[in-house]
């Protein structure tokens, strides 16, 4: 049998994979090649010239180059970050001369092979967080997340950074994603994040949190995980969130922004003018031109109202009439003691709700372990039943009383006794 005929581009592949230390049996499974023939090609080589790099024409580059080493010193390498930057500053070369320029002052990327799932067009969408550093908030630092909601046949996506990992806030931002995209996929596909699942029963079967479940009834998509420890059935999200991190991320270090908004508002604008409009690499087409075919096939929103309690925690009322909340306690009206309430932050402020009332609204507390209070929660609280007289009950312990009876009684008690005892003999 002759040895199977293999691309130049593929060949490549094959040597850069054993290169990352994969066997000969795996690249051929991944590949779908027979490992006779993956071995044949790494001893062989694919028998086609080789052709080393074009020597860099530094003349176009000369008048940047002193602001790429600047970049590349802040950790920026990505060749089209830098593209657009040195275009501004009157670089007038192509993007190949830059890629040959970089290639041999930049670490060789690992490269990692994922097998690509295609879907039809308003099927699924894939959501996942990724962490994307750190923000210093009132001299604290705490962690920058960033949620990344990809369409599976298209690949348009939509973005947001975030430092809280809440149900709350993970269903606020696909609501977000879905007006931003233009409507709703058939399903979504998670991987094993616990605010949206709990657990796998005995069957098997999926317990999802049931205030995410009802969330995705609400918007009428079916959500589902990925398998267990198979990153690769979610790529194009996993792709999506090292393209933020690598595009957009890259192009912000030395010259973040001193918010969470600023930098919201600059990754709206990234995603719309970068993302949105690149020519993908797998699809070979503009992202956006498929977006549009595929906006009618997502479900539309219409003007159906934001789920209840997106952005809503619940929470028990005490008996002393106050809900903890962040820290620090707040009051309610009493009448609304031991029951369950809701609660929302809207700016400054903290919101109890209790189905659609809000029955409560405090500044929040700018520190923890106060307590915060309105006078009139808590007037004509019943304290008890007053005006009543306790009845009570007066003991006096004393001697044992004795019955006192005549001598007559005890004499007709000895003469029974005798007539009984001589009856007996």
């Amino acid at each position: 049998m002759g040895r199977e005929l293999i691309r130049g581009k593929d060949v490549d592949e094959i040597c850069e994979m054993k290169r990352q230390g994969m066997s000969v049996a795996a690249i051929g499974k991944l590949l779908d090649y027979d490992r006779k023939t993956v071995r044949k090609y790494l001893l062989e080589g694919p028998g086609r010239p080789r052709y080393g790099p074009r020597a860099a024409r530094g003349s176009k580059l000369e008048s940047v180059e002193g602001y790429l080493k600047e970049r590349l010193e802040a950790g920026v390498w990505n060749a089209r970050v830098l593209l657009r930057e040195i275009r501004e500053r009157g670089y007038m070369g192509s993007y190949t001369l830059l890629t040959d320029w970089l290639r041999p002052q930049r670490e060789a990327t690992r490269v990692v092979a994922v097998r690509r799932f295609e879907t039809p067009a308003g099927k699924q969408a894939q959501v996942d967080w990724g962490h994307l550093g750190s923000i210093e908030v009132k001299g604290q630092a705490r962690k920058l997340w960033g949620l990344v909601f990809t369409l599976g046949y298209s690949r348009a996506m939509a973005a947001a950074a975030t430092t809280s990992t809440k149900l709350s806030e993970l269903l606020r931002l696909h609501e977000e994603a879905f007006h931003a995209l233009g409507g709703v996929p058939e399903e979504i596909l998670y991987d094993r994040m616990k605010t949206v699942w709990q657990r796998t029963d005995e069957r098997g079967e999926i317990v999802w949190n049931p205030v995410f479940l009802d969330f995705a009834h609400y918007w009428g998509f079916t959500p589902r995980l990925c398998r267990a420890y198979r990153a690769q059935t979610k790529g194009k999200v996993e792709s999506g969130v090292k393209y933020v991190r690598r595009n957009f991320l890259c192009g912000l270090q030395g010259r973040e922004p001193e918010s969470v908004e600023a930098l919201n508002a600059q990754l709206r604008e990234w995603v719309c003018r970068v993302a949105n409009r690149r020519v993908h690499g797998t699809t070979h087409e503009p992202v956006d031109e498929r977006w549009k075919r595929e906006r009618g096939d997502l479900a539309p929103m219409r003007t159906r109202p934001p789920y209840p309690y997106a952005g809503e925690h619940l929470r028990k009322v005490a008996r002393d009439a106050m809900v903890s909340w962040e820290g620090s306690r707040y009051s309610v009206p009493w009448r609304y003691a031991g029951k369950e309430v809701w609660i929302r932050e809207q700016g400054a402020q903290v919101e109890v709700h209790q189905g659609s009332e809000c029955i409560a609204r405090h500044e929040r507390a700018p520190r923890r372990h106060m307590l915060v209070r309105v006078s009139e929660h808590h007037a004509g609280i019943p304290l008890g039943v007053r005006g009543t007289a306790k009845t009570l009950v007066h003991l006096v312990e004393g001697a044992p009383e004795v019955e006192a009876r005549s001598l007559a009684a005890y004499e007709s008690l000895a003469s029974a006794h005798a007539e009984t005892t001589g009856a007996g003999q």
